[in-house]
């Protein structure tokens, strides 16, 4: 189990994260902490990021099947900085693919004054956390592929899923053979 101490410094660099690298404008560099506690806190991110790994079902899957595709690939792989990690990483074309689980989304009701009953609908929407580790990863790779649960949950059989994977590699400027 994580200290106290871990969490608060893993918060202390992912709000450092953001603020160096995806605010924009005056405000950067306004905000500096000693060195020993950013080091200290840089170093907590990295264990995190290192040793709080899980390989699913449906990662497992996809890699199969990238590996089927004849795509080389590996299985929670850091970013060179080491302050990530992809739950999968083709490091020929340089695209992470993040295959996102229910706790990835939020669920959204539309509708409400004015609409007709029972006319709102409930919606998947990516969580603030998710957002953010993507722009993270964008910065770091070519391409960020993302295979959310749902989508993936409804396909059946492997060559739906082939094809499904494939079609989201072509959308990030992978060349997959068209046989594929």
């Amino acid at each position: 189990m994580d200290s106290l101490k871990d969490v608060v410094l893993r918060k202390l660099f992912h709000a450092h994260l953001i603020h160096t690298e995806l605010v924009d404008g005056d405000v950067r560099g306004a905000v500096t902490f000693p060195p020993w506690i950013m080091q200290e806190a840089r170093d907590a991110w990295m264990r995190n990021a290192r040793d709080d790994v899980h390989v699913s079902r449906d990662h497992k899957e996809v890699a199969s099947i990238l590996g089927e595709l004849g795509a080389p690939h590996e299985v929670e792989r850091l970013t060179d900085d080491g302050y990530f990690s992809a739950d999968v990483y083709m490091s020929g074309a340089g695209v992470a693919l993040e295959v996102d689980g229910p706790s990835h989304f939020i669920k959204v009701s539309i509708g409400g004054k004015g609409a007709e009953p029972g006319a709102a609908s409930r919606t998947s929407t990516r969580t603030v956390r998710t957002e953010l580790r993507d722009m993270f990863l964008k910065k770091r790779h070519e391409a960020v592929v993302i295979v959310p649960w749902f989508e993936w949950n409804e396909l059946s059989g492997n060559e739906a899923k082939k094809q499904y994977v494939a079609e989201k590699l072509r959308g990030a400027g992978v060349n997959v053979p068209a046989s594929a």
